[in-house]
């Protein structure tokens, strides 16, 4: 029982660590100024196209966006990516040998 208490402790401890540090993250304005920046990039960006365009340059806007794909592919992700596909298919293949036994049980 003690060794329940122990593992229920830590995973508490660091719900509430996680928990306090978003919380302290949020109340510092964090988010907002992440946000205040990227409008500051795209102002320079605005900026800077109109100037390209006065000046009589060749304008791509490809050349002025801001990628937004953002790749959270990691090791991490695709350990737990590989684990959730082996549950799955393990899962699935054993619900497929229940039926087909019971199956052949009903039949007989």
């Amino acid at each position: 029982m003690t060794k329940r208490y122990q593992i229920f402790k830590w995973c508490n401890i660091f719900l509430f660590t996680v928990f306090m540090t978003l919380y302290f993250s949020q109340l510092t304005g964090y988010y907002e100024y992440q946000n205040y920046q990227k409008m500051i990039m795209t102002e320079e960006q605005i900026r800077q196209f109109e100037q390209d365009i006065k000046d009589g340059k060749e304008v791509d806007i490809k050349e002025y966006t801001v990628n937004t794909n953002l790749n959270y592919e990691n090791t991490f992700s695709n350990i737990g990516l590989n684990l959730s596909k082996f549950i799955s298919n393990t899962i699935e293949d054993s619900i497929i040998k229940l039926f087909s036994s019971i199956s052949n049980y009903v039949q007989e």
